[in-house]
């Protein structure tokens, strides 16, 4: 009889309940695997890493890689020791890995062929005991892995004695200011994200996503992947998204759930093949991670496509609100475009003033959350941990409002707001009024100083392709829509606004990039 050992576990009972079902799909790799073979994958790296490298129960196993089936071999895998694994953002520099690396201590690391150069980098910079090279094809010498798919033994391993409060993941925060924080995500809050995720979406062995989103970030795990293998569904992975891709996997695999973040949706609109593709398989499409323009959402709607938002942050979930698609017709889609949806199942949320009392419907407060879903605090961050989790609630920082009918808009961020002439101004009301003039493709409004009103408002601002307009162009389109004050009165335009690795506007990159109280055309 196999001991309980949670995550660990999830294959195992997977490989007993639909063994020759399909639960991964590598694209870039060209195989396709059961849950029982994912199963079989997963003990024979908890047995090498257990026997050749001595693996034990909270030690930490490190990812450089972008989404490949290796990940959700070490997902398992770590699981069943007892290990934590750390997924690394891919984006970062061998310096700011390195602080990260001395502050975790991971005992070894699996890096993607094309990170080697960041990997020699940190042999002379950490001590990592372990290195293995995840080869761009099978079959070469590059490929290290190969002989841990061979490794003789597949046998169940001997699970440790594990508490649901145990720590399994590392998820590192955003890090839109400073180096990014490891969130401690533990048994107990994978689980319930996946339970409360199949609960509110209906989850079955039916469904099936490409997941879009980058495997060291929360979304990436948590929201599809663990929940759609624990369910039975088909997890698809490839390395670089492509929206000509995306779009083919779509038609090809028949997937039913979609999510990304509005960047990638953008890109997909953009594409010919968007006009005639079947996309009748899909039950449905969500955004997060930054506003999406209504025009975006529209496109989708015209393709009979239900198309809404939602919401998570690492810390509180992910899995927190998110539109009832399935539920609402296309009018009220478009009556609560602009909302982020309604609590999942088995979370508790609040709206609350600076005091911790709740505010009214309509009234604007800062949303928190409990339940078993949320995490457990910062690595090695004790003061963080404390300014962020209060009395067994997350503080997100972020300003909410709740409609009468019982839907969530995120108004803006507590410490993401200007104050010009006394009035509190929240840079995404400002950008969704932006994000209406047809020349807009992505916008981030930020403050800027000012001699008479302390802070005003500037506009960075990318053009669609092929289309122009002035300063004055777009403050004439929000003549009406905003409050004066609220009117940008700088205006950048650029190229591109900054993004992070998954698509979402960094305003503090932005704010360090052009917090200058002038005018600029850098394009």
């Amino acid at each position: 009889m196999q001991e309980l050992c949670w995550i660990g576990n999830y294959s195992y009972f997977r490989s007993r309940t639909s063994p020759d079902k399909i639960a991964v799909t590598d694209l870039d790799d060209g195989r396709s695997f059961t849950y029982k073979e994912l199963d079989a994958r997963a003990n024979r790296l908890a047995n090498f890493m257990s026997r050749e490298w001595g693996i034990r129960k909270g030690d930490r196993v490190a990812f450089l890689s972008r989404n490949r089936v290796e990940m959700i071999d070490a997902l398992f895998a770590a699981g069943k020791l007892g290990a934590i694994l750390v997924p690394y953002n891919v984006r970062l520099s061998p310096d700011e890995l390195a602080l990260l690396i001395a502050d975790e201590g991971p005992r070894a690391l699996f890096f993607e062929e094309t990170f080697e150069a960041a990997a020699l980098a940190l042999k002379s910079k950490t001590k990592i005991e372990r290195y293995i090279r995840l080869g761009e094809k099978r079959g070469t010498t590059a490929d290290e892995y190969a002989a841990i798919e061979s490794y003789e033994n597949a046998a169940p391993v001997l699970c440790p004695g594990l508490s649901q409060e145990d720590i399994f993941l590392l998820i590192h925060t955003g890090g839109t200011t400073g180096l990014p924080k490891g969130g401690m995500i533990s048994h107990r809050s994978v689980l319930f994200n996946a339970l409360s995720e199949i609960v509110t979406w209906k989850l079955t062995d039916a469904d099936s996503s490409h997941i879009l989103l980058p495997l060291f970030h929360t979304g990436g795990w948590n929201l599809l992947t663990i929940p759609l293998l624990v369910a039975g569904g088909r997890v698809i992975l490839n390395r670089q998204f492509d929206p000509k891709l995306g779009i083919d996997v779509m038609q090809r695999e028949k997937t039913t759930l979609v999510f990304g973040a509005a960047t990638i949706f953008r890109m997909m609109l953009e594409r010919p093949e968007f006009a005639t593709a079947d996309f009748s398989s899909v039950r449905w499409m969500m955004a997060g991670a930054a506003p999406t323009p209504l025009n975006v959402m529209e496109a989708f709607w015209a393709r009979k496509i239900p198309f809404v938002l939602g919401y998570g942050m690492t810390e509180a979930g992910p899995n927190n609100l998110s539109a009832p698609a399935e539920d609402m017709s296309y009018d009220e889609m478009r009556e609560k475009f602009a909302s982020v949806g309604k609590p999942f199942f088995f979370t508790q949320m609040r709206i609350v003033d600076d005091s911790g009392a709740d505010v009214a419907p309509g009234q604007n407060g800062e949303l928190i959350w409990s339940g078993p879903q949320i995490f457990s605090g910062y690595w090695n961050k004790p003061a963080e941990t404390a300014d962020v989790l209060r009395d067994g609630w997350v503080y997100t920082g972020d300003i909410a409002m709740q409609d009468a009918d019982g839907y969530v808009y995120i108004v803006g961020r507590k410490k993401n707001m200007y104050i010009s002439g006394g009035e509190n101004v929240f840079p995404p009301e400002v950008e969704k009024a932006l994000y209406e003039i047809p020349e807009v493709h992505e916008v981030c409004v930020i403050g800027v100083p000012d001699e008479k009103w302390g802070e005003v408002g500037k506009a960075v601002v990318a053009l669609k392709p092929g289309m122009s307009i002035d300063k004055a162009g777009i403050v004439a389109a929000l003549a009406g829509k905003l409050a004066k004050f609220k009117v940008p009165r700088y205006v950048a335009f650029v190229k591109a606004v900054p993004k992070n690795s998954v698509g979402k506007i960094v305003s503090g990159d932005a704010q360090r990039l052009y917090g200058r109280p002038v005018d600029e055309e850098l394009l």
